[in-house]
């Protein structure tokens, strides 16, 4: 392999890691909106992971059974998490060809 060749190799590589930084920088920026069990909890995230708005259905506030909405809460907040975190994978993988070291 000529160093022409390993050359444009690493050009090509630098601008495929900035275009994928670019559109990680956007992901993270960007707010989802995750509804939980047909509106029970409302979550607003940003792509960081950052929960920018909470809301829970008022049928879920009984003071008698707090431990029931305490785990739907934990729950839609990791189901969150897992979706942001499957979507930031996936323009990882659509941002590097196949057979590329990276």
């Amino acid at each position: 392999m000529s160093n022409m060749n390993l050359n444009q190799m690493m050009q090509q590589a630098q601008k495929m890691q900035k275009e994928l930084q670019k559109k990680l920088d956007e992901f993270e920026q960007k707010e989802f909106e995750f509804d939980y069990k047909n509106g029970s909890v409302v979550i607003n995230m940003t792509g960081k992971g950052q929960i920018t708005k909470l809301t829970v259905n008022k049928a879920l506030v009984d003071p008698e059974d707090k431990s029931m909405m305490e785990e739907m809460i934990s729950e839609a907040i990791n189901q969150a998490h897992q979706s942001i975190e499957e979507d930031k994978e996936n323009i990882q993988s659509q941002s590097i060809p196949k057979g590329m070291p990276f």
